[in-house]
């Protein structure tokens, strides 16, 4: 794929993960532009990173790369606002800085440490993964991966959102069944254990954003306080993320059905 046309999906995947954000969040903290370009800049970063570092890049479809590239952003960015961000908990029911048993952990040194051992699950599940056998189908390899990480990510998030609003199976399973799901699909897509890796990290979230958070119309996030934010306004206002939005899915769907790409 060619600088340029790897550009354009990087602008998209970012895009992607700043409209989704500034949809679910604008009426509680108002629409914050820095943020928004934050996630889009974070997005061409890693792609130059994944360039310059992984010669795997060269040979993988648009699709794989798109997803990649927007696995790799959230993942910064969770790792950002857990690990290092410091911003006052005073209006969030689930704290969005690390937490442990006694409350908001608030060491730099620890909370970093915490960071450090959760990009190295990660990694640990990457290294599982190679062990797969090559004989085995793509569709079942990527079953295997993707409920894996699904599965991963449920018990990270059980831990986050359970010890503050209690356990629901329901809720457990949606990131495994998605992952799952998320993981068949990029099977068909690369045999890239790493890349498959990220390609159904990045469809687990973008169906699971887009299910449970962007089309119920009464989804309020769960980590504030209020179920009314203090902007209203951008109940109204932020119908214009709808669209490009939207536009983002459809590049998803296009790429998803041209493997060659």
């Amino acid at each position: 794929m060619t600088a340029p046309a790897l550009t354009v999906l990087s602008l998209a995947a970012g895009l992607h993960g700043a409209l989704y954000g500034a949809y679910k969040d604008s009426p509680h903290e108002g629409f914050k532009l820095k943020r928004f370009l934050r996630e889009i800049a974070l997005a061409l970063a890693v792609t130059l990173a994944m360039r310059t570092w992984s010669q795997a890049t060269l040979g993988q479809s648009g699709f794989v790369l798109y997803l990649a590239v927007f696995a790799l952003t959230r993942t910064a960015t969770e790792f950002w606002k857990l690990f290092v961000r410091v911003e006052p908990q005073d209006g969030f029911r689930i704290p969005t800085q690390m937490h442990v048993v006694t409350g908001v952990l608030h060491h730099p040194l620890l909370r970093l440490m915490f960071g450090i051992g959760f990009l190295a699950s990660i990694y640990g599940l990457w290294a599982l993964f190679t062990l797969i056998p090559s004989s085995w189908p793509v569709s079942l390899r990527g079953l295997v991966v993707g409920l894996g990480i699904g599965t991963a990510e449920a018990l990270a998030g059980a831990y986050k959102d359970g010890t503050v609003e209690g356990f629901y199976w329901r809720k457990f399973f949606k990131s495994p069944t998605f992952g799952a799901i998320g993981g068949v699909i990029a099977a068909g897509h690369t045999d890239n254990v790493g890349f498959l890796l990220l390609a159904a990290i990045g469809s687990m979230r973008m169906f699971l954003e887009l299910l449970f958070k962007m089309l119920p119309s009464d989804y309020v996030p769960g980590k504030f306080r209020s179920m009314v934010g203090p902007f209203p306004e951008w109940l109204t206002r932020r119908r214009h993320f709808v669209i490009p939005y939207a536009i983002t899915w459809l590049l998803y769907l296009v790429l998803c059905s041209h493997p060659a790409w």
